[in-house]
């Protein structure tokens, strides 16, 4: 007589085995990355305004553009973006370089650690700025993409972030 299980159980007690089995350990040469959390959320300032940044790059660049805008959609500034490093596979901090018509913004990301997985998603913190955005003080959230060209992207192409600024 043959039992017949169907396939979902099947699936399950897959599953259950596979939580069983130990976590692979690293080779004794890979290096020991020390990942940094992404920091907590925080509410905005008093006084801040909701900014928009979009980066992005030429496939597999280190250089490419940056436009910063208001709430309302209009431009505040665009110019050149310098990525300076980029990420570690599962998460790490970069900073980045944006170079606009108004001044210089250094801006430190900070990955989510999610495995693999796309989006790259994390938060960002304004480390300092010259001319215009000498004074400023920003933060927020981002989510990184690849342009979607078949066998040339990197998921670190384009960039969404969000934040508030004052």
């Amino acid at each position: 007589m043959t039992v017949r299980r169907p396939p979902a159980l099947a699936a399950l007690a897959l599953a259950a085995v596979a939580t069983l089995l130990p976590a692979p350990c690293a080779s004794a040469d890979a290096p020991d990355r020390r990942r940094e959390p992404p920091p907590s959320a925080e509410l905005p300032p008093p006084g801040a305004e909701r900014i928009e940044i979009d980066v992005v790059f030429p496939d597999w660049q280190y250089t490419g553009t940056f436009r910063l805008r208001s709430a309302s959609g209009a431009t505040l500034d665009e110019g050149v973006a310098r990525d300076m490093g980029g990420f570690p596979a599962g998460g790490g901090v970069v900073e980045r370089v944006l170079e606009g018509g108004r001044g210089t913004l250094r801006v430190r990301l900070t990955t989510a650690r999610k495995g693999a997985a796309a989006p790259v998603v994390g938060r960002w913190r304004l480390l300092d700025g010259t001319g215009a955005y000498a004074t400023m003080t920003a933060n927020g959230t981002f989510t990184s993409c690849s342009s979607g060209k078949a066998g040339r992207s990197s998921l670190y192409e384009q960039w969404y972030m969000l934040g508030h600024a004052r």
